[in-house]
């Protein structure tokens, strides 16, 4: 199950369009390295990596056959201004955390440190993303597992419209699961961004019970830690 490999056009709000391209690994690394080195990437836990390593780890990820690495590239200039991976779940350690459905496609994104803020950018980008995966007309819902320490992308998820659920805890970060049906982004598609949330799912108590329960539990060993 992956869409279609083909570059594609997507609508970026004011900024015009982005195209989506699959990664060129030579050409991409070195900009992925420079990605993955700041302080903002350290929830890829890619930071200290050389250059010839995070060729190493992407020429690995394309190699399986499972995941695709996209780059989404604004059209007017050229800059590359983020990284997706959209995988099979059930080859992925996430499908061993949640009841996985049929039709169900798993991403990961980074994004950019771009040249010059762009209005409504992670909206858009998700948008972008949906518009990627959905072309797979097996697929029917997108599935994330951010972090659940990492707020700014957690917003920005509950304004792209993403549905949260349940709290896990992986090998190497305590997560949360989110998703986004095919039949919602067919709602919101071309549509300008709602209000910016002031709120997610995870702030307030269950942050700090969820963080709580994830220290001892990989503490003590009942939680795998590859932290």
């Amino acid at each position: 199950m992956s869409a279609p490999s083909t570059p594609l056009d997507v609508p970026f709000g004011p900024s015009g369009t982005v195209v989506l391209r699959k990664m060129v690994l030579d050409e991409d690394a070195p900009l992925l390295h420079d990605w993955f080195s700041r302080d903002y990437a350290r929830f890829w836990g890619l930071q200290g990596k050389t250059v010839e390593e995070i060729r190493e780890k992407f020429a690995g990820i394309e190699a399986s056959g499972t995941c695709d690495v996209v780059f989404g590239i604004l059209a007017a200039t050229g800059e590359r201004l983020f990284m997706f991976q959209s995988y099979d779940v059930n080859a992925d350690v996430l499908s061993q955390h949640y009841p996985v459905r049929t039709g169900d496609r798993g991403f990961h994104l980074m994004l950019g440190p771009v040249e010059k803020p762009l209005p409504a950018a992670a909206y858009y980008t998700f948008q972008a993303i949906a518009a990627w995966i959905f072309r797979d007309p097996a697929v029917q819902r997108m599935v994330g597992e951010p972090d659940i320490r990492n707020r700014k992308v957690l917003l920005r998820l509950v304004q792209a419209g993403f549905e949260f659920g349940r709290v896990i805890h992986l090998p190497y970060k305590t997560a949360v699961m989110t998703y986004l049906s095919r039949a919602t982004i067919d709602k919101t598609r071309g549509l300008p961004p709602p209000p910016a949330p002031d709120q997610s799912p995870m702030d307030g108590w269950r942050l700090k019970y969820h963080s709580l329960v994830s220290r001892i539990g990989r503490r003590i060993g009942l939680i795998e830690r590859h932290w």
